[in-house]
């Protein structure tokens, strides 16, 4: 119960810096993708947003009442190239309405983490904010139909949990956790920039492409430009936000 305690006291630092080096790391290396190296360090980079896009798309799903079936996290590149999807999620829902909100959720979910990983911090329960993703991996492992890549890093992060709790080394402790939330915050600061840019361009190409946007379009016969707009605020006022009180 001590270590216990002692993890979930653990503060962190934001280091600024590192965060928008990662998001700024991240977004390059999503934009030369082409690249067969860049390819693969782009869809393990990106693993942890897409699968908090996708979860996304769970919650609220459950929240309209609905069920889920299947999450799953595209990590072949030529899977990924062929069907132009990083990840899905399978989810019933019980009329039109909650697949819309079913929907409209996989975009929010990621600005909703980074603020919540800024609010950890900030009320010193950085802990909280790594448990919560290893229970979003659990449920992951859970639902998802292709377990091998999911079973292994949920192995990895209960076997560095124990190591914690089983070590003398507060300090390790610290750094674990600290680098731990800095990188998540990071690649979720990059994948909100990022999607917004997505969000932009996917609302105004000529090209029939299907996206959350266009399915919000045909579930409730609202133009997309409204749930674009809407994604894209959610998304400037978290980096506002972020940025503000960061900075103070």
């Amino acid at each position: 119960m001590v270590k216990v305690n002692e993890f979930l006291s653990t503060s962190v630092t934001l280091h600024l810096f590192w965060i928008v080096s990662i998001a700024v790391l991240y977004i390059v290396i999503h934009a030369y993708r082409s690249n067969r190296v860049l390819k693969v360090v782009d869809i393990y980079l990106n693993y942890i947003p897409v699968l908090t896009h996708e979860f996304g798309h769970i919650i609220f799903n459950k929240i309209s009442g609905g069920k889920a079936n299947d999450l799953v996290i595209v990590v072949s590149p030529s899977e990924r190239s062929e069907t132009s999807q990083q990840g899905f999620a399978v989810t019933q829902s019980k009329n039109r309405l909650g697949e819309a909100i079913t929907t409209f959720g996989g975009y929010v979910m990621p600005p909703i983490m980074l603020y919540l990983g800024f609010l950890a911090i900030e009320y010193q329960y950085p802990s909280l904010f790594i448990l919560a993703y290893l229970i979003i991996f659990i449920y992951f492992l859970m639902l998802t139909s292709r377990k091998l890549l999911p079973m292994l890093m949920v192995i990895i992060l209960l076997g560095t949990l124990y190591f914690l709790f089983q070590g003398e080394n507060q300090v390790m402790m610290n750094d674990i956790v600290n680098i731990a939330h800095n990188f998540i915050l990071g690649v979720l600061l990059g994948e909100v920039l990022q999607s917004s840019w997505t969000i932009i361009k996917l609302t105004f190409t000529k090209d029939k492409v299907e996206w959350d946007g266009s399915a919000l379009r045909e579930l409730t016969l609202l133009p997309t430009i409204m749930y674009s707009l809407l994604w894209i605020v959610i998304n400037l006022y978290t980096i506002y936000h972020f940025f503000i009180n960061a900075l103070h």
